[in-house]
């Protein structure tokens, strides 16, 4: 594959984060005020409508198809480029990651409109009792506890920690500030976010995404850095 392939491939991911980061504001965004129901639950919830978990289940798995082709580009170029072999553990740690990535998006969207939609039908089941609605949503949680945790992990704690290492090490040749492009660096970002003083609270919700989207930007740039240094290379 040529670098222009790569390039072009890699560039379906900005559309790809782009629509997560509807999906994940479709879900996320709530009024400001809202309020615990028990544990877990908030009255958020309750004003989530049933057509935004749709379009985030939609745009999840739209998402998730375009983020696979240009992960799957990406990462076939790092394991032709990167040759040391000190450095290959992180590229292999980080296309690691890019691979969960292909299969997570899609879950996680519909797992977490998923149980959104849940506790609010358990809620209107019991005629607006929290208690018993969070009693028996926590049951319908539990089986899907240990696949949520666990992918987590695996696609961005795992990717987060693999690509501030290839920043930080530069065995990408690019600038330090594209750490703050980590997952779970952005999401901390979009935590500190919450603290504006917005009309409505869930702001960090997309940031986790607006972090994949970067890496993705950054990874385009050094793609194509790469291409002209082979070219030049050639040319001599």
């Amino acid at each position: 594959m040529t670098c222009k392939q790569t390039i072009a491939r890699m560039r379906l991911v900005i559309p790809a984060m782009l629509l997560c980061i509807i999906g994940d504001y479709c879900i996320g965004a709530e009024p400001r005020g809202s309020v615990m129901l028990g544990r877990i639950a908030g009255s958020g919830w309750l004003t989530i409508a049933d057509w935004r978990i749709a379009v985030s289940n939609i745009t999840g798995m739209v998402g998730s198809v375009l983020y696979a082709i240009g992960a799957a580009a990406f990462a076939r170029f790092l394991h032709e480029h990167i040759r040391e072999q000190g450095d290959r553990l992180w590229v292999r740690l980080y296309t690691a990651g890019l691979g969960l990535g292909c299969v997570s998006f899609m879950y996680f969207h519909i797992a977490c409109g998923g149980l959104i939609q849940h506790f609010r039908v358990l809620y209107d089941v019991t005629g607006g009792n929290a208690a018993q609605a969070e009693e028996a949503w926590l049951r319908m949680l539990m089986p899907e506890a240990a696949p949520f945790v666990v992918m987590f992990i695996g696609f961005d704690v795992l990717t987060s920690v693999a690509w501030i290492a290839l920043v930080a090490k530069r065995i990408l040749p690019v600038s330090k500030l594209w750490i703050l492009s980590s997952p779970l660096i952005a999401i901390g970002i979009g935590t500190l976010a919450e603290l504006l003083p917005l009309p409505f609270s869930g702001i960090n919700s997309g940031f986790e995404s607006m972090g994949w989207l970067g890496m993705f930007v950054c990874g385009i740039g050094y793609v194509r850095a790469a291409s002209k240094d082979n070219d030049s290379k050639n040319e001599k």
